[in-house]
């Protein structure tokens, strides 16, 4: 890992298709492994940033152009912080759909399950939209520290 006080950043652009998700996987295990990350925060992003990425491929773009969308990530401290931005239209993730409190998975209505997902399994959820671009922050606290508990 990288010393105290020191930080890491990269940076991945990916074309607005499924199939460029491939390499995002590949982009955030790279990364924790170089940083020495946690095995289980690198695999909790994993799913935040899919299912973020899908959301966005799949529903954030009215046309067949390409587009490009940015993925960045930060180890500070012991904080990871993961960035998406895109040109896709206006989308806040922390205003999802709620998940119900009662009922089984089969009889709820589709969507909520990931939005649901990605702010359990981060410490932090953040959004803005500048010039036209979404811009999300996801921020996921690395336990280094004996008698903190997993991150």
């Amino acid at each position: 890992m990288s010393s105290r006080g020191s930080e890491a950043k990269d940076r991945l652009v990916i074309g607005n298709t499924v199939a460029e998700m491939v390499k995002v996987v590949e982009f955030v295990d790279k990364f924790g492994a170089a940083h020495g990350i946690p095995q289980a925060a690198i695999n909790d992003l994993n799913v935040c940033l899919d299912e973020l990425l899908n959301n966005t491929i799949s529903y954030g773009y009215d046309d067949e152009v390409p587009h490009s969308i940015a993925v960045d990530l930060t180890l500070a401290a012991d904080l990871l912080i993961a960035g998406i931005e895109d040109d896709g239209k206006p989308y806040d993730p922390r205003q999802g759909t709620p998940m119900p409190s009662s009922g089984t998975i089969q009889s709820r209505a589709v969507g909520g399950l990931g939005l649901h997902f990605v702010k359990t399994l981060m410490n932090e959820v953040g959004y803005t939209r500048t010039g036209g671009n979404n811009v999300v922050r996801l921020v996921k606290k690395l336990w280094r520290e004996v008698g903190h508990g997993n991150g």
